[in-house]
């Protein structure tokens, strides 16, 4: 089995909840610096993120309310862990890599993401039940 070898590391974890602002002043409670909210339209989602020592958590709120996948995973199992993204340094390569291995992205992807990065979700029935996010940064540091 071919293996990836473009993966550098995790770039994210990813909460779903109702509100970032609630959430993120939680997370500034605990040390984390919490930066304002962005809104990516055509994933129907406000992101606020969090950092501390190296850690980075979105916190994913469904913009507008009631719509998009955020909206339907807090319906069906509320606030918590979403996905685990990992930076890629070649999406492409990445992605033909883990088709050769029968490891498919979900339809749409890829696409734009917050902070105009390069993404592709993968399709969690191929990855143990757990959704994970390939990230490709333009300009990708260790």
């Amino acid at each position: 089995m071919s293996t990836v070898s473009c993966l550098r590391g995790t770039d994210h974890l990813a909460l779903a909840v109702p509100d970032v602002e609630p959430a993120g002043t939680r997370l500034a409670a605990l040390g984390f610096e919490v930066g304002a909210a962005e809104v990516v339209a055509h994933e129907n989602v406000k992101i606020r993120k969090a950092l501390k020592t190296g850690l980075t958590v979105e916190l994913l709120e469904p913009y507008p309310p009631a719509t998009g996948g955020i909206a339907r995973f807090l319906a069906r199992r509320g606030s918590g862990l979403h996905h685990v993204a990992f930076l890629c340094e070649d999406l492409a390569t990445g992605l033909k890599k883990l088709a050769d291995c029968g490891i498919r992205t979900l339809p749409n992807y890829p696409a734009t993401g917050s902070e105009r990065a390069r993404v592709a979700f993968l399709h969690p029935s191929d990855t143990g039940g757990l959704l994970i996010e390939l990230v490709e940064r333009e300009r990708f540091t260790e």
